[in-house]
């Protein structure tokens, strides 16, 4: 009786197949198996044109009939959602191509939705397939990732500021502004775009519910590892990814889809609203959670496919994907030119104040004030640092890493520039900036990835550094893109890693007072200027917390605030989880089985692998064990060995290290990028 339901309704929808659909997946069940027959999507360039007119103009509907100068109008600057957009803002420069990719995002789900009677991967496969070569789409991705002549004019010698023309054969490889790179295929509800909501066949719990059930603020520090590996991971980290927030598709203005404490109503919300619902609760040390009921999310601002077609959504990564010393430097030229001097090869800097403490307080020693850029700082126009990424003023610490490095390229174009007096300003600072990008990168492969991974384990899987001399090491054919995977569910472990207490050390290593992270989000300038010192004896010496579930509420409720009364922002673990959903990030158990590690198939192999007591609480969230997320499972993981993370952890940042280092033109061991001796 089943047989002959699943051939009727076969037959049946293969009598209502769109005429303009040649290429689909038909699902249909076979007992326990799950069978496909396969089509080929074969579209004509106008038809795809007229998708693609009809998808702009419901855009521009959209955005014209709600009322976005309301929401636009809202933030409030100093507040939280300030907070979140500083730390997430696109780029002027990119805006652009981040318009033309929205598009086609939407296109893509579109044609799908028209031209697709059963969703499924298949139908997203074959419409990957699909040029946008001859539609009014394609030239913006054609220029960005088949520009031949690219690198024309370029001095190949020094890297670019974007990453462009670091691999000779596919200049746009690795470069700011492309897309992050898939492991597994995206986890979206309709395999193109959409996010899997919080209830539905297949169940994803609230994300500040799991923040409340799983998170606890508790002093867990690591007996052997300093408060520096927490940071140089943030660090290194913000070098490699920058995931920015959507604005509005035909005016680069911030989306709001929160007023405060409320959900804004449906005509006030942009489509690109992903918001956190937050229900009346208590939280588990007595206080009541904002007394809000939203948290804003807006969707991660989409990619181009490198291949140029339609197809899944992808999200773009604002950094360039090399270990190039990006954060300080810049992911642009524009960036660049505004950090420089064009003087002896120097940075921009700012002075300190006159503190007999910090030394002489005539010779700059702080990374430029930002004053030109609208709403840059949280506190107003000169109140935070110019860097090479947005982000260095969050964390005090985080400054001070910034503020060090810029001082160490200063040291070294001045040394470069008394050896040798011919070399212009452009040498000078190239110069400079390769031997900081190759301390960096020296750094992390052969201390923090060694203490993160345990050094057994970098040495026998590729990722050690040899004493032996030059390494031969680089591949032109392999990617350099970091994965989005790496970028989104993993990297924020280091979010466990940070204490609320900043400990100021004396010299002689003695804890001479204390500070509140939650006092000093957001506005280091007056911090740094009086206690920078006592800062970087505290990064060598003060202990970082382990990688698990226990996290500072100065994050998880906190986050962005500036409130002098400490008034709630919000909760970094529920941001993560919200965008591990919007970017279709797998699931736990799927990434277990990439890395090679044993399947899960009762509570028994869950509570082999995860923390004490932690498996209930897990089976109590989500349905079953295949439902975990990611970033959930990963921190939940048992740390293996020596290593400071859990085995699917490790595993995904020792895929994205080798990557990062075989594929990079410039890596620092590679013959002739230094010269012997």
């Amino acid at each position: 009786m089943s047989s002959t339901i699943n051939i009727y309704l076969w037959i049946c929808m293969l009598l209502f197949l769109p005429s303009g659909y040649r290429g689909l997946e038909f699902y249909y069940k076979d007992g326990l198996n799950i069978k496909s027959t396969n089509w080929y999507l074969n579209l004509k360039t106008e038809e795809l044109e007229q998708h693609i007119q009809t998808v702009i103009s419901e855009i521009i509907q959209h955005e014209s009939d709600v009322n976005l100068d309301y929401t636009y109008s809202i933030m409030e600057i100093g507040s939280p959602d300030h907070g979140q957009l500083i730390d997430s803002q696109l780029s002027e420069d990119v805006y652009s191509i981040y318009r033309h990719a929205q598009i086609i995002s939407e296109a893509s789900s579109f044609i799908s939705n028209r031209e697709c009677r059963v969703f499924g991967r298949q139908c997203a496969i074959d419409l990957s397939k699909v040029k946008l070569d001859k539609t009014s789409l394609g030239e913006m991705c054609l220029s960005l990732y088949q520009n031949k002549t690219a690198c024309t004019g370029m001095n190949l010698k020094y890297r670019s500021p974007d990453g462009s023309c670091n691999n000779l054969k596919r200049s746009s490889s690795g470069q700011a502004t492309t897309a992050y790179k898939r492991l597994l295929f995206p986890n979206y509800l309709n395999s193109f775009d959409e996010i899997m909501p919080y209830t539905i066949w297949y169940v994803k719990p609230n994300p500040r519910r799991l923040s409340n059930k799983f998170v606890k603020d508790q002093h867990s520090p690591d007996e052997f590892k300093t408060m520096a590996m927490a940071y140089w991971t943030i660090f290194v980290g913000h070098d490699l990814a920058h995931t920015a927030i959507s604005p509005r598709t035909y005016e680069n203005k911030p989306i709001e889809c929160c007023n405060g404490d409320t959900l804004l109503q449906y005509r006030d919300r942009n489509r690109l609203c992903s918001y956190v619902g937050i229900i009346d609760e208590i939280h588990t040390n007595g206080e009541e959670f904002f007394g809000h009921h939203c948290m804003n999310y807006v969707r991660s601002v989409p990619a181009m496919h490198s291949d140029c077609t339609f197809g899944t959504k992808e999200q773009m990564n604002q950094a360039t994907h090399y270990l190039d010393g990006s954060m300080i430097y810049g992911s642009s030229a524009k960036r660049t030119r505004s950090l420089r001097t064009n003087f002896n090869g120097q940075l921009l800097t700012s002075l300190g104040c006159v503190n007999k403490s910090q030394g002489d307080p005539l010779q700059p020693q702080y990374m430029p004030l930002e004053n030109v850029k609208i709403n840059a700082c949280q506190y107003g126009s000169g109140t935070c640092y110019r860097a090479g990424d947005s982000r260095a003023n969050g964390l005090p610490q985080l400054t001070v890493m910034h503020t060090l490095w810029m001082r160490e390229h200063n040291r070294l174009a001045k040394l470069l520039s008394h050896v040798n007096p011919h070399w212009d300003d452009e040498r000078i600072f190239q110069e400079a900036r390769k031997i900081v990008t190759a301390s960096i990168q020296h750094i992390t492969y052969a201390e923090w990835l060694p203490a993160l991974l345990g050094e057994n384990y970098t040495r026998q899987n590729g990722l050690g550094i040899s004493k032996e001399g030059y390494s031969n090491a680089y591949n032109e054919s392999t990617d350099p893109s970091v994965s989005n995977s790496f970028a989104t569910a993993i990297l924020p472990f280091a979010n466990s890693m940070i204490s609320d207490t900043i400990s100021l050390y004396t010299e002689g290593r003695v804890i001479n007072e204390s500070l509140s992270l939650k006092e000093h989000y957001n506005r280091p300038t007056s911090l740094l200027m009086n206690y920078i010192d006592q800062l970087v004896r505290g990064l060598s010496t003060q202990n970082t917390q382990k990688v698990d579930m226990l996290f500072t509420k100065t994050l998880t409720n906190y986050l962005y605030s500036v409130h002098p009364e400490n008034v709630f922002g919000m909760d970094i673990f529920s941001l993560d989880i919200q965008r591990t959903r919007d970017h279709g990030i797998p699931r736990y158990t799927e990434f277990r089985h990439y890395c090679g590690l044993k399947d899960i198939n009762s509570v028994q192999d869950l509570s082999e692998i995860m923390v004490e007591g932690s498996t209930d609480r897990l089976l109590k969230e989500y349905d079953g064990w295949r439902d975990i997320e990611l970033l959930v499972g990963a921190l939940f993981e048992k740390h293996e060995g020596e290593a400071m993370v859990g085995p699917t952890m490790r595993c995904i940042i020792r895929e994205q290290f080798i990557r990062t280092r075989i594929a990079d033109r410039y890596f620092y061991d590679l013959p002739k990028v230094f010269n012997e001796g």
